[in-house]
């Protein structure tokens, strides 16, 4: 009988350490809030300070493309470090945060990707300066609102406006992507889970 109570305990403590691992959209964007402050104040930090220099890659790609001209890619990405052993001088690192920021022709885009611990995206940003979906009478301005747990979709929000109004507006909430968006839906998974590899290549050649 005690084995058993030991069991149940531990499935209990067990299940309690998977419930609290779940993300919850205040519990993300609690994390974002201090992941955009961390960016906001450690990216263009003093070279001689480690403790405000901040922890985070820069990748810049410039290209000409044909038809829209010059192409610029600034990507950074903020990272954080496991705490193992004090012995161990270089500690492994886990991507935190993502920003991207390109463009086409005169057209800016402008990404955010939220990580969790183990990779998984957490949350995702994005603006779309001119997009047309079905319904639409004219290309519009976007923002996704895109929130997970565990890889799995929790919450999407998504604004628009044409480019005489100042404020967008809500077009969509739920927990689910209308077939209308799924294009761009999988596009930005598509993005977080490359620019996630961009860390881990950039992270294994400078560290």
């Amino acid at each position: 009988m005690f084995k058993y109570r030991i069991l149940a305990l531990l499935l209990l403590a067990s299940n309690l350490c998977v419930g609290l691992a779940q993300n919850t959209v205040e519990s993300i964007r609690k994390r974002y809030a201090d992941a955009k402050e961390y960016a906001r104040t450690h990216t263009g930090s003093n070279l001689d300070d480690g403790g405000d220099f901040g922890c985070f890659y820069h990748v810049e790609a410039r290209q000409w493309l044909p038809g829209t001209g010059g192409h610029i890619e600034n990507t950074y990405l903020y990272y954080d470090e496991d705490y193992v052993a004090d012995s161990v001088i270089y500690k492994p690192h886990f991507l935190v945060f993502a920003t991207k920021r390109f463009n086409y022709a005169a057209r800016e885009y402008y990404q955010e990707f939220l990580y969790d611990h183990d990779g998984k995206i957490a949350f995702v940003y994005a603006y779309d300066p001119m997009i047309s979906f079905d319904g639409d009478e004219n290309d519009l301005q976007y923002e996704f609102r895109l929130y997970f747990s565990k890889g799995r979709l929790i919450k999407s929000i998504i604004k628009s406006k044409n480019y005489n109004e100042k404020e967008f507006k809500q077009v969509y909430s739920g927990t689910t992507i209308p077939a209308k968006y799924s294009s761009s839906y999988k596009e930005l998974l598509s993005a977080s889970k490359s620019i996630h590899q961009l860390f881990i290549d950039v992270d294994k050649e400078a560290y």
